[in-house]
Order: structure tokens, then sequence, then C-alpha cells
């Protein structure tokens, strides 16, 4: 698989400026995917924060997120 997409509150209910997710939404500390772009061999990996909430009714420096992707060809 080339490319993955995720979302749904994976930036952590809890977020702080420079450090990245604090509580997921499993509360785990410390979320290793909570957002933005990652890379593991052939595969990319892109986490949104999410629009809404999950079980969670709260987030903390974590604003909803609707990115636009644009995908293109690696053969142009």
């Amino acid at each position: 698989v080339q490319l993955v997409l995720s979302g749904h509150c994976h930036g952590g209910v809890v977020r702080l400026p420079a450090v990245g997710g604090v509580f997921g939404t499993r509360r785990d500390l410390f979320p290793d995917y909570d957002a933005g772009l990652y890379r593991q061999g052939g595969t990319q990996l892109f986490v949104s924060r999410g629009l809404g909430y999950s079980r969670v009714r709260f987030r903390l420096f974590n604003r909803p997120q609707l990115p636009i992707l644009v995908l293109k060809s690696s053969e142009t």
C-alpha cells in the first residue's frame, strides 16, 4: 500500500504546542501517530486531526481539521 489516510481525533484529545498529541482517544499517552504525514518504507500515512469527537467530548489545543490533499501520480 502506497498511501493510508486516517483521521477521527487522532491529533490527540489533549495537544500541546511544540509537543503534539499528549492524550489520545484510547487514553494512551503520547500517541505515535497524532497528526501529519509519516513515511515508513514505501508507504505514506497521513493522519488528520479530524473534525469532531469520538468517545471523549473534549479537545484541548486540537482544533478540527479538514485537510485537502492533492494526489499526483509518480509517473508524471
